[in-house]
Protein backbone atom coordinates (compact mmCIF):
# COMPACT_ATOMS: atom_id res chain seq x y z
CA UNK A 1 0.00 0.00 0.00
CA UNK A 2 1.05 3.18 -0.88
CA UNK A 3 1.70 6.19 1.50
CA UNK A 4 -0.72 8.86 1.66
CA UNK A 5 0.54 11.91 0.79
CA UNK A 6 0.76 14.39 4.13
CA UNK A 7 -1.24 17.08 2.29
CA UNK A 8 -3.90 14.52 1.60
CA UNK A 9 -4.02 13.18 4.19
CA UNK A 10 -4.12 16.62 6.06
CA UNK A 11 -7.13 17.82 3.90
CA UNK A 12 -8.79 14.29 4.98
CA UNK A 13 -7.90 14.54 8.88
CA UNK A 14 -9.71 18.36 8.75
CA UNK A 15 -12.62 16.92 7.09
CA UNK A 16 -12.86 14.29 10.02
CA UNK A 17 -12.43 17.68 12.41
CA UNK A 18 -14.89 19.51 10.55
CA UNK A 19 -17.99 16.70 11.19
CA UNK A 20 -16.29 16.25 14.89
CA UNK A 21 -16.21 19.91 15.90
CA UNK A 22 -18.74 21.74 14.36
CA UNK A 23 -18.24 25.54 13.92
CA UNK A 24 -15.45 25.25 16.83
CA UNK A 25 -13.13 24.06 14.01
CA UNK A 26 -11.88 27.49 13.25
CA UNK A 27 -8.68 26.46 11.04
CA UNK A 28 -6.26 23.11 10.43
CA UNK A 29 -2.54 24.48 9.47
CA UNK A 30 -0.18 22.12 7.85
CA UNK A 31 3.94 22.81 8.60
CA UNK A 32 6.84 21.06 9.32
CA UNK A 33 8.66 19.03 6.65
CA UNK A 34 5.79 18.58 4.46
CA UNK A 35 5.84 22.48 3.75
CA UNK A 36 9.65 23.44 4.30
CA UNK A 37 11.24 20.81 2.28
CA UNK A 38 12.83 17.57 3.58
CA UNK A 39 9.98 15.18 3.88
CA UNK A 40 10.85 11.03 4.05
CA UNK A 41 8.08 8.92 3.31
CA UNK A 42 7.39 6.52 5.71
CA UNK A 43 9.86 8.22 8.53
CA UNK A 44 8.45 11.73 8.58
CA UNK A 45 5.66 13.09 10.82
CA UNK A 46 2.66 14.94 9.70
CA UNK A 47 2.33 18.27 12.08
CA UNK A 48 -0.67 20.01 12.30
CA UNK A 49 -2.05 22.63 14.28
CA UNK A 50 -5.40 22.71 14.65
CA UNK A 51 -6.77 26.06 16.00
CA UNK A 52 -10.64 25.42 17.89
CA UNK A 53 -12.76 27.78 19.35
CA UNK A 54 -12.38 27.40 22.58
CA UNK A 55 -9.98 24.93 24.71
CA UNK A 56 -10.96 21.11 24.85
CA UNK A 57 -13.30 19.80 27.15
CA UNK A 58 -13.91 15.64 27.69
CA UNK A 59 -16.30 15.99 24.97
CA UNK A 60 -14.12 17.32 22.92
CA UNK A 61 -11.10 14.88 23.44
CA UNK A 62 -13.69 11.75 22.90
CA UNK A 63 -14.44 13.39 19.49
CA UNK A 64 -11.22 14.09 17.90
CA UNK A 65 -10.39 10.87 19.70
CA UNK A 66 -12.16 9.15 17.33
CA UNK A 67 -11.47 11.05 14.32
CA UNK A 68 -7.60 10.00 15.24
CA UNK A 69 -8.66 6.53 15.21
CA UNK A 70 -10.31 6.42 11.64
CA UNK A 71 -7.54 7.90 10.20
CA UNK A 72 -4.63 5.14 11.40
CA UNK A 73 -7.52 2.74 10.68
CA UNK A 74 -7.57 3.95 7.32
CA UNK A 75 -3.90 4.71 6.71
CA UNK A 76 -1.72 2.44 8.87
CA UNK A 77 1.17 3.45 7.65
CA UNK A 78 0.93 6.66 9.84
CA UNK A 79 0.50 4.70 12.70
CA UNK A 80 3.01 6.89 15.56
CA UNK A 81 3.76 9.57 12.88
CA UNK A 82 1.13 12.04 14.04
CA UNK A 83 2.35 15.53 15.58
CA UNK A 84 -0.28 17.19 16.21
CA UNK A 85 -1.21 20.13 18.29
CA UNK A 86 -4.91 21.65 19.65
CA UNK A 87 -5.19 24.90 21.01
CA UNK A 88 -7.94 27.12 21.62
CA UNK A 89 -8.35 30.35 20.06
CA UNK A 90 -7.96 32.96 23.12
CA UNK A 91 -5.15 30.64 24.46
CA UNK A 92 -3.22 30.85 21.05
CA UNK A 93 -3.40 34.87 21.39
CA UNK A 94 -2.34 34.89 24.10
CA UNK A 95 -0.14 31.88 24.74
CA UNK A 96 2.63 33.28 26.58
CA UNK A 97 0.46 33.87 29.23
CA UNK A 98 0.30 29.86 30.27
CA UNK A 99 -2.74 27.38 29.41
CA UNK A 100 -2.97 23.86 28.33
CA UNK A 101 -3.87 22.82 24.75
CA UNK A 102 -4.27 18.89 23.23
CA UNK A 103 -1.05 16.96 21.88
CA UNK A 104 -0.36 13.79 19.60
CA UNK A 105 3.01 12.94 19.24
CA UNK A 106 5.07 10.22 18.36
CA UNK A 107 4.88 7.31 20.86
CA UNK A 108 2.13 9.54 23.36
CA UNK A 109 -1.65 9.13 23.29
CA UNK A 110 -3.83 12.48 22.90
CA UNK A 111 -3.70 13.87 25.47
CA UNK A 112 -4.33 17.27 27.64
CA UNK A 113 -1.29 19.15 29.13
CA UNK A 114 -0.42 22.51 30.27
CA UNK A 115 2.07 24.68 29.42
CA UNK A 116 0.97 26.33 25.73
CA UNK A 117 3.73 28.49 25.87
CA UNK A 118 6.38 25.43 25.43
CA UNK A 119 5.24 25.10 21.56
CA UNK A 120 6.52 28.78 20.54
CA UNK A 121 8.54 27.30 17.81
CA UNK A 122 5.39 25.28 16.71
CA UNK A 123 3.39 28.26 16.84
CA UNK A 124 6.01 30.05 14.75
CA UNK A 125 6.59 27.44 12.13
CA UNK A 126 2.97 27.37 11.32
CA UNK A 127 2.76 30.92 10.93
CA UNK A 128 6.17 31.53 8.94
CA UNK A 129 5.72 28.34 6.81
CA UNK A 130 2.75 26.77 7.18
CA UNK A 131 0.08 25.89 4.47
CA UNK A 132 -3.42 26.23 5.13
CA UNK A 133 -5.96 23.48 5.09
CA UNK A 134 -8.68 24.92 6.29
CA UNK A 135 -9.86 28.39 8.06
CA UNK A 136 -8.18 31.77 7.07
CA UNK A 137 -4.45 32.10 6.89
CA UNK A 138 -1.91 31.63 9.66
CA UNK A 139 -1.61 35.45 10.32
CA UNK A 140 -5.02 36.10 11.12
CA UNK A 141 -4.83 33.62 14.26
CA UNK A 142 -1.35 32.65 14.76
CA UNK A 143 0.44 35.64 16.79
CA UNK A 144 3.76 36.96 15.67
CA UNK A 145 6.35 35.48 17.22
CA UNK A 146 9.65 37.25 16.48
CA UNK A 147 12.94 35.93 15.61
CA UNK A 148 14.80 35.80 18.98
CA UNK A 149 12.17 34.49 20.68
CA UNK A 150 11.79 31.98 18.45
CA UNK A 151 16.08 31.39 18.88
CA UNK A 152 15.65 31.54 22.60
CA UNK A 153 13.13 28.64 22.08
CA UNK A 154 15.36 26.63 20.24
CA UNK A 155 18.30 26.95 22.47
CA UNK A 156 16.31 25.87 25.37
CA UNK A 157 14.65 22.87 23.49
CA UNK A 158 18.89 22.41 23.12
CA UNK A 159 19.06 22.23 26.72
CA UNK A 160 16.67 19.75 27.49
CA UNK A 161 17.51 17.55 24.75
CA UNK A 162 21.29 17.50 26.58
CA UNK A 163 19.70 17.38 30.06
CA UNK A 164 16.93 14.19 29.47
CA UNK A 165 17.97 10.64 28.95
CA UNK A 166 16.84 10.72 25.00
CA UNK A 167 20.66 9.75 24.12
CA UNK A 168 20.58 6.86 26.39
CA UNK A 169 17.25 5.44 25.92
CA UNK A 170 17.06 3.87 22.17
CA UNK A 171 18.26 4.43 18.45
CA UNK A 172 15.55 5.79 17.25
CA UNK A 173 15.85 8.82 20.39
CA UNK A 174 19.76 9.09 19.33
CA UNK A 175 19.19 9.18 15.88
CA UNK A 176 16.42 12.43 16.97
CA UNK A 177 18.68 13.85 19.25
CA UNK A 178 21.43 14.39 17.05
CA UNK A 179 19.65 15.11 14.10
CA UNK A 180 17.51 17.58 15.63
CA UNK A 181 20.50 19.34 17.30
CA UNK A 182 21.68 19.67 13.86
CA UNK A 183 18.71 21.64 12.97
CA UNK A 184 19.13 23.55 15.64
CA UNK A 185 23.15 24.64 15.02
CA UNK A 186 22.22 25.03 11.35
CA UNK A 187 18.97 27.16 12.00
CA UNK A 188 20.32 29.33 14.32
CA UNK A 189 24.23 30.08 12.16
CA UNK A 190 21.88 30.73 9.33
CA UNK A 191 18.79 32.23 10.19
CA UNK A 192 16.24 29.87 8.40
CA UNK A 193 14.35 26.97 9.08
CA UNK A 194 15.55 24.09 8.18
CA UNK A 195 14.07 20.39 8.01
CA UNK A 196 16.43 17.81 9.54
CA UNK A 197 17.61 16.47 6.46
CA UNK A 198 18.51 19.69 5.32
CA UNK A 199 20.55 20.70 8.88
CA UNK A 200 22.01 17.53 8.38
CA UNK A 201 23.94 18.11 5.33
CA UNK A 202 24.87 20.93 5.68
CA UNK A 203 26.56 20.23 9.53
CA UNK A 204 28.34 16.96 8.33
CA UNK A 205 29.95 19.12 6.15
CA UNK A 206 30.73 21.74 8.44
CA UNK A 207 32.13 19.75 11.12
CA UNK A 208 33.63 16.74 9.39
CA UNK A 209 35.13 14.50 11.90
CA UNK A 210 31.24 13.92 12.73
CA UNK A 211 29.79 13.22 9.50
CA UNK A 212 29.81 9.31 10.50
CA UNK A 213 27.67 9.86 13.27
CA UNK A 214 25.21 12.32 11.46
CA UNK A 215 25.01 9.49 8.55
CA UNK A 216 24.40 6.59 11.16
CA UNK A 217 21.88 8.92 12.45
CA UNK A 218 19.91 9.43 9.61
CA UNK A 219 20.26 6.01 8.36
CA UNK A 220 19.13 4.77 11.81
CA UNK A 221 16.08 6.91 11.41
CA UNK A 222 15.34 5.92 7.81
CA UNK A 223 15.19 2.43 9.54
CA UNK A 224 12.53 3.81 12.03
CA UNK A 225 15.10 2.89 14.71
CA UNK A 226 15.66 -0.61 13.79
CA UNK A 227 19.53 -0.61 12.35
CA UNK A 228 22.65 1.96 13.64
CA UNK A 229 23.25 4.00 16.95
CA UNK A 230 22.79 0.62 19.61
CA UNK A 231 26.62 0.25 20.10
CA UNK A 232 28.54 1.88 23.33
CA UNK A 233 30.88 4.03 20.67
CA UNK A 234 28.00 5.12 19.26
CA UNK A 235 26.01 6.17 22.28
CA UNK A 236 29.20 7.74 23.64
CA UNK A 237 29.88 9.54 20.31
CA UNK A 238 26.15 10.86 20.50
CA UNK A 239 26.39 11.81 24.50
CA UNK A 240 29.61 14.18 22.99
CA UNK A 241 28.52 15.43 19.82
CA UNK A 242 25.04 16.61 21.16
CA UNK A 243 26.76 18.18 24.30
CA UNK A 244 29.15 19.97 21.71
CA UNK A 245 26.58 21.30 19.65
CA UNK A 246 25.19 22.73 22.66
CA UNK A 247 28.37 24.05 23.80
CA UNK A 248 28.57 25.97 19.97
CA UNK A 249 25.17 27.31 20.46
CA UNK A 250 26.04 29.09 23.51
CA UNK A 251 29.44 30.79 22.03
CA UNK A 252 27.77 32.00 18.99
CA UNK A 253 24.81 33.73 21.44
CA UNK A 254 27.87 35.19 23.55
Amino acid sequence: MSEQLPSVLAVELAAGLRTAMGSDLVAVYLYGSSTVGGFVAGVSDLDLLVVLERDLDDAAVAALGAVHAEAIAQHPEWDDRLELVYVGRSTLANFRSGGSLGVVSPGEPFHVRDGVELWISNFYLARETGATVFGPPPVETIPSVSWADFRAEIRRYADEIRSRDMVEATPGGRAYCVLTMCRALATLRDEQAYSKDEAAALVRVAMPAWAWLIDEAARCRLSSGRTGLADAAAIEAARRFVALVRDMIDASAR
